[in-house]
């Protein structure tokens, strides 16, 4: 009588598995929707004072709606137009890298790294660490908010106010 192993096809079976599963494409990295190159796109400015829209305050100090309209649009583009962004590019690496370049010329590079599920974006350079909040991030848009606070007597009135500015930038990829 022949000794037959009724093992040896079911370990060959096996081995015919796990050779061929393991021949899987291996899958690639995530890479996070951030890394690429963002043109810049447009810009928001808001300014409050006290607590008040920048109208609001101007209209406590005595001006009419239209002066403090008026008023309030040139103090914006005093701070900000869209020739201070014009030409600004964001380039983000896969090894938490960035470059800032204005009009072709680097104007900052240093670290990045995205923090509580893509919703703050913090850049370190040489120089500081500065905090955007995130306000979208997609395969092709990026939006990020810069807000700052500071008080002083900037209106020269005689007492310090506080003013709070938030900058938004978008870009596009």
């Amino acid at each position: 009588m022949k000794n037959r192993s009724y093992f040896s096809p079911a370990i060959l079976v096996m081995a015919f598995i796990v050779f061929f599963s393991s021949c899987r494409d291996k899958e690639e990295p995530v890479v996070s929707p951030i890394v690429g190159t963002w043109s810049y796109s447009t810009f928001q400015l808001d300014l409050q004072v006290n607590g008040q829209t920048l109208e609001q305050f101007l209209i406590s100090l005595g001006a009419t709606p239209q002066e403090a309209e008026a008023l309030a649009n040139q103090i914006r583009n005093d701070f900000f137009s869209n020739a201070d962004f014009a030409g600004t590019v964001l380039q983000f690496k896969a090894d938490g890298t960035y470059e800032i370049t204005v009009n072709g010329r680097l104007d900052e590079s240093g670290t990045y790294e995205l923090r509580n599920g893509n919703t703050l974006l913090r850049l370190t350079s040489d120089s500081e660490t500065q905090e955007f909040q995130v306000k979208e991030l997609t395969n092709s848009r990026l939006t990020i908010l810069l807000e700052e606070e500071e008080s002083g007597d900037f209106f020269e009135e005689g007492s310090p106010v506080l003013v709070k500015l938030q900058l938004e930038l978008s870009f596009v990829k």
